[in-house]
């Protein structure tokens, strides 16, 4: 069966129009055979946001920006409908986030995909979000600086007496034009340098006499015979000679024999523990000195009834006889 020219000439038109179609859409960056679904999200500003623009998660690419519409009747605010690969699945709380994807300012949309667990269904809304892009970081980074080089730039005008971009332009000038000054600090300068030579040729024997000491003073530091190292080693046989570590040890045996011995006696063992911790002893002793007290006492008011003296004997019937008178 032939075709007619008029036939031919049609399936040809679809053929082409549906190449064109595919070709236009793979210019776009949209995937011809994959199949999406469709989410929404809504947006105060877009800040440049195309349609084609890439949806990606994690710097890959999941779908694209399809549509944007202005709605009137809600504030102008800006619907953006987004097809993003049906294998990516959405939860609750996903998000998306508006943001540069490069120096140049190309926006594109990051996505969150939230609580997969509780997946959402194709069509639903998507909050949104805006983040800085590298342009807009870049930007909030500079600004500090700007204004830091703005006040510097300010405080040297004060400094140096100019109110206004022409001051220090005539002060500037002036100092370009005005050597006198710049001639007289470089001979101030030649002449503090001559005066250093002079000093160092003055001094040089001296300086090198100094050099050769330290020189010296090194070499003897570092001789492995006499020098650092072997003053340190004879340093530690002296001091292992020494048996600091027995001594150490016997001191820590007698410290530890005292402790027990102030123990017993805090616990009243032995004649000293009872000394300490009976207080016997002490009301005795007080009581016998109380005792003594009063003996002398009476011995020295009435020393007759304790010493009876005679020559002959006789002494004691006398005064026996002078007390019954009495």
């Amino acid at each position: 069966m032939k075709l007619s020219k008029e036939i031919k000439v049609s399936l040809l038109a679809i053929v082409a129009a549906v190449i064109l179609f595919l070709g236009v859409r793979f210019l776009k960056g949209t995937e011809v055979f994959s199949r999406f679904n469709t989410y929404y999200v809504v947006y105060d500003n877009i800040e440049g946001l195309t349609t084609s623009n890439p949806v990606m998660i994690n710097g890959y690419k999941v779908g694209q920006v399809m549509k944007i519409e202005l709605e009137q009747n809600r504030g102008n605010s800006l619907l953006v409908t987004m097809n993003i690969d049906e294998k990516i699945l959405l939860g609750e709380g996903a998000t998306t986030s508006l943001v540069s994807s490069d120096l140049l300012g190309s926006k594109a949309l990051y996505l969150k995909v939230g609580d997969i667990s509780q997946p959402i269904d194709d069509g639903d809304t998507l909050r949104s979000n805006v983040e800085l892009g590298i342009v807009e970081r870049v930007q909030a980074q500079a600004l500090p600086i700007t204004e830091k080089l703005d006040s510097t730039l300010a405080r040297v005008n004060q400094i140096l007496g100019a109110n206004d971009q022409s001051d220090m332009s005539n002060i500037i000038g002036t100092l370009v034009g005005d050597t006198t000054s710049v001639s007289a600090a470089v001979n101030n300068l030649e002449g503090t340098t001559r005066s250093i030579n002079d000093i160092l040729q003055q001094n040089e024997r001296g300086l090198n006499a100094t050099i050769a000491n330290l020189e010296l003073l090194t070499r003897q530091l570092s001789d492995p015979e006499n020098g650092v190292g072997p003053l340190l080693a004879k340093l530690n046989q002296k001091v292992d000679s020494l048996q600091i570590q027995s001594t150490i040890e016997e001191f820590e045996a007698i410290a530890q024999t005292l402790n027990q011995i102030t123990t017993k006696m805090n616990e009243g063992e032995g004649s000293m523990g009872k000394l300490l911790n009976d207080d016997s002893l002490y009301t005795n002793l007080n009581s016998t000195a109380r005792d003594l007290d009063l003996l002398l006492v009476d011995f020295r008011e009435n020393p007759k009834r304790y010493v009876h003296f005679s020559v002959f004997g006789g002494g004691k019937d006398k005064d026996k006889k002078k007390d019954g008178n009495e």
